[in-house]
């Protein structure tokens, strides 16, 4: 009798090790190597300017990764397809529940109402960041189940509602970073999926004919952060502020930085002199600090994570988990190459964060779920002969 309980916990870690030897673990080392360059990288942009709360930052950063990691192995265990097949309605039902809700009970600076607080936490949820994933997993099912009958009219209508409903309720948020993202992703899939040049030629055009009715939608403050972001120098001491002094950080780190903690402008007391240094603007912190040298590092480790995302994608058992996968590198793709964008004054600033560097726990803990979800395409990669040929 004494036995069992042995028996039992050496089966578990056997269960253990049999999935750790299924999942991709370069993916997950990736992962966790650029979540911990963030943590450091934090630590550095908080340190001067947040007057003791620095560690606050350091300790929310450091329980959304661990959560985070968790939540990946979790996810990574289950298989994608058996789940999606039976939850993908109820789960698009809650991702329409909770951006609603968020437009209700949702705060957020002017127009903005992306996140959700409660007065008995010491942080914010930022509902987008995890509706993302639940995005590309629903859409990601209905785009498999009408592979073959993609180019009828009905079905490209249903999956562009499928689309539109989302989007929208984050644009009604006020949140257009996050809701650029989801055009990216859409934009992706259907891409990935076949379908045809014309319908994405004749929806930029349709884009086109609408901009000046969209313009017009804008916010003074959403325009001007589009206008100024292209050429900063416009708005000096205004909208291009914060644009300029990002590019003054990150060109006066030179080749190897000034050094961990000893940024000219990255370790000032005053938050203006680098606004949002922990989170926008982390990238002026590490190229100031670390250099080019430094930058280098993270950006091809950050290209390896797409790159190892898209062999994923092209391992899957299926089409569902083939665009799973191209669901989350555009989620990396767009996020990345905006944010390095904004900082270097080459594209406007819109408020996204760079995966796995900036400082947000809904990031870090929505990226790493994601980063499960591609786990477990990777993990249930291998197709049986109890199916059928044409597997979701």
């Amino acid at each position: 009798m004494r036995r069992k309980p042995v028996k039992r916990t050496t089966a578990f870690l056997d269960s253990v090790r049999a999935h750790l030897g299924e999942v991709d673990r370069p993916l997950m080392a990736l992962s966790v190597i650029l979540a911990v360059m963030g943590i450091v990288v934090i630590a550095s942009a908080v340190h001067a300017s947040m007057e003791g709360w620095g560690v606050k930052y350091i300790i929310i950063q450091s329980t959304a990764v661990l959560l985070g990691v968790t939540g990946m192995l979790m996810l990574s265990a289950l298989d994608y397809e058996r789940y999606l097949k039976k939850l993908c309605i109820p789960l698009f039902v809650f991702t329409c529940a909770l951006l609603a809700a968020t437009l209700v009970i949702g705060t957020g600076e002017g127009s903005n109402k992306s996140w959700i607080r409660f007065s008995f936490l010491p942080i914010g949820i930022q509902p987008s960041e995890f509706a993302k994933i639940f995005f590309i997993c629903t859409f990601s099912y209905h785009l498999a189940s009408v592979r073959q009958k993609l180019h009828k009219i009905w079905h490209l209508l249903a999956l562009c509602i499928h689309f539109g409903i989302i989007c929208g309720l984050v644009l009604l948020q006020g949140d257009l970073g996050s809701a650029l993202v989801f055009v990216f992703i859409f934009l992706c899939m259907m891409f990935a999926a076949g379908v045809k040049l014309r319908y994405f030629l004749f929806s930029a055009a349709l884009v086109l004919g609408a901009s000046p009715f969209l313009w017009e939608r804008l916010s003074h403050y959403q325009k001007q952060r589009i206008l100024v972001g292209f050429t900063p120098e416009a708005d000096p001491q205004g909208f291009g502020y914060q644009v300029l002094r990002a590019k003054e950080a990150i060109s006066g780190g030179g080749l190897w930085g000034m050094g961990y903690l000893q940024g000219t402008l990255s370790q000032n007391p005053a938050a203006s002199t680098l606004p949002k240094r922990h989170t926008d603007m982390i990238f002026a912190v590490l190229a100031e600090e670390f250099g080019f040298v430094g930058v280098g590092v993270y950006l091809l480790l950050y290209a390896a994570l797409v790159i190892r995302i898209l062999w994923v994608a092209s391992k899957a058992r299926g089409y569902m988990g083939s665009y799973i996968c191209i669901g989350a590198a555009a989620v990396f793709i767009f996020q990345g190459l905006e944010n390095l964008g904004m900082c270097m004054g080459l594209l406007p600033v819109i408020g996204l964060t760079l995966p796995f560097l900036s400082y947000g726990g809904s990031s870090a803990l929505s990226l790493f779920l994601l980063i499960g979800v591609v786990e477990s395409v990777a993990a249930h990669r291998v197709k049986y002969y109890t199916e059928r040929d044409d597997v979701l």
